[in-house]
């Protein structure tokens, strides 16, 4: 079964952002280092709790993770870069994709509307 490490120098390697860590024996099979980290803090994720969660960014190593809160019907994706600016859909501008742009308007699923097309039922 798994057993849970007290994290001690470079067995498990939590990059000061858990205290717990689990041995991985695919891990170790792969890597030469068996301690998967658990419980990782400041939104990080990975074995050595060296990146940042799903849809969170951080411009420094140092940093905690910050959430993208990337606009769902603005943005291309949830995740943003590592500035925490997102990816906007055509006709759609701002940080995090929430505003439409001049001669577009009505943001909703798939973004923003053109002014310009007249839209046929």
């Amino acid at each position: 079964g798994r057993s849970l490490w007290l994290c001690q120098g470079v067995k498990c390697n939590c990059s000061g952002r858990s205290d717990e860590c689990v041995f991985d024996m695919e891990q170790y099979r792969s890597t030469g280092s068996g301690g998967r980290c658990v419980s990782c803090r400041d939104n990080t994720n990975g074995p050595h709790c060296e990146r940042c969660k799903e849809n969170h960014y951080r411009k420094d190593p140092e940093e905690a993770c910050l959430p993208c809160n990337c606009n769902i019907n603005g943005s291309l994706s949830l995740q943003c870069d590592r500035e925490g600016r997102c990816r906007c859909r055509v006709g759609v501008t701002g940080e995090k994709c929430d505003t439409c742009q001049a001669g577009f308007h009505s943001l909703g699923p798939g973004g923003c509307r053109d002014r310009g097309r007249i839209s046929r039922l």
